[in-house]
């Protein structure tokens, strides 16, 4: 036999790809798969993929294969991983993986940055532009490329919140179902935190004193050398030497930006906002959202936004998008001095077009302010009147006269730290 075929995916969860015999390609075969030497499982290759039948007109284009580890491979162990087709000798192409297991040795010694920009935005306002021009700074780490997704500090954040928030054992996890089969891939609140746990100890300040201080500054120094560490490789990758800052975006959540603080204090937190009324035009056309659920959502970030120029700390810097297009070098200016860096880096026209085209909705980033007066009727505008308070904050253009709807800051919305 002459054995065809590619593997797309080897993990510690699972293995798929395609295989065939180029002699009969209108039989299925089965693949083997080893580990460390040992078999597995044999896998019949017989789910029908997209595009095989058109490159093997004699085949059933049913050669597709997809596997489950279960229990997944350990994270602590060393695997050797091989997939080949019955019968057949060597490895598929890409069949051949080792997975290293987690170890604790040293990090090489590579200068990291020391803190961390996050840039708190919604959605369509220009963040890949905005994260674009951060990245384009010698002395800021973005990990990824456009659309600079990678959010390790909302990750983090959000884990420490699970780890020391008040345990739940109706909603979130419960002690007993820790090691249920269920709850192996997901990770609710700490139960050890619950109010029950507190009643065993004689003196239950210990108890606070462990869960409120010990436990929030032990995972918050783990977590912070994490993120550094991650950001260091980055570093390294893209050759960056003397990085003081990494940069990531997230929505306005409180939980991320008080999570930040609380592992790196004084954060540099650049809020991006924009004419919401732009903002549910950029919606509706790239996403084809309903209208009146874009309005509800997008009213939604702009009370966190007001609430947040309300409590404006020194490590809050508000940047409009409709200024960063109009005139960036002083944007630009004002934004490095808030971050204490030189600024060497500036935009032209050409530059702003270019990081506008990845998410562009408008044939450019100057038609792209101001389009809610094209693109909205008079009916739409009328339903945005919930921005007006919003718009004013903000130095926007207020509706036309009539009852105004006036956004309130949640209740349950914290300050902002101050530096």
């Amino acid at each position: 036999m002459k054995q065809i075929g590619h593997v797309d995916e080897i993990s510690r969860y699972s293995i798929s790809g395609w295989a065939a015999d180029e002699d009969s390609p209108g039989q299925s075969v089965r693949v083997v798969i080893t580990q460390n030497g040992r078999e597995t499982a044999r896998v019949p290759a017989d789910i029908y993929r997209e595009g095989l039948s058109r490159a093997f007109p004699a085949a059933s284009g049913k050669h597709g294969f997809h596997y489950s580890f279960n229990p997944p491979m350990s994270p602590f162990r060393r695997y050797d991983v091989q997939i080949r087709v019955e019968r057949a000798n060597e490895p598929l192409p890409r069949g051949h993986a080792v997975l290293e297991a987690v170890h604790s040795a040293a990090v090489n010694e590579v200068v990291r940055p020391s803190n961390a920009i996050l840039l708190s935005t919604s959605g369509r306002s220009g963040s890949t532009v905005m994260m674009g021009i951060l990245a384009g700074h010698p002395q800021i780490v973005v990990a990824d490329e456009k659309p600079y997704e990678i959010e390790m500090l909302c990750y983090y954040s959000y884990a420490l919140r699970a780890l020391v928030a008040a345990g739940d054992h109706t909603a979130s996890l419960r002690p007993d179902r820790v090691t249920a089969v269920e709850n192996r891939y997901k990770l609710g609140f700490n139960p050890y935190t619950a109010e029950y746990f507190r009643n065993h100890f004689k003196d239950p300040k210990l108890f606070d004193k462990f869960f409120i201080q010990d436990m929030p500054r032990r995972l918050g120094g783990a977590f912070k050398e994490i993120i550094l560490d991650y950001y260091a490789a980055v570093a390294k990758d893209k050759n960056k030497q003397f990085p003081l800052y990494f940069a990531e975006k997230s929505l306005p959540e409180q939980e991320v930006r008080m999570g930040a603080r609380h592992l790196f204090g004084r954060v540099r937190e650049i809020v991006l906002v924009r004419d919401l009324r732009d903002v549910v035009c950029s919606f509706v056309h790239s996403a084809g959202i309903d209208f009146v659920q874009t309005v509800q959502a997008i009213k939604s970030s702009g009370t966190r936004f007001m609430e947040i120029k309300a409590n404006q700390g020194h490590d809050v810097h508000f940047v409009r998008y409709e200024d960063l297009v109009l005139e960036p070098e002083q944007t630009l200016n004002e934004l490095y001095a808030f971050l204490g860096l030189n600024a060497v880096t500036h935009l032209n026209p050409s530059s702003m077009t270019g990081l506008f085209d990845s998410h562009a909705t408008s044939r450019s980033p100057a038609a792209s302010i101001g389009r809610w007066r094209r693109d909205l009727s008079a009916e739409q505008l009328e339903m945005c009147r919930p921005f007006s308070a919003f718009l004013e904050g903000f130095g926007y253009e207020p509706p036309a006269e009539g009852s105004v709807q006036v956004l309130t800051p949640p209740a349950d919305m914290p300050p902002t730290a101050s530096a």
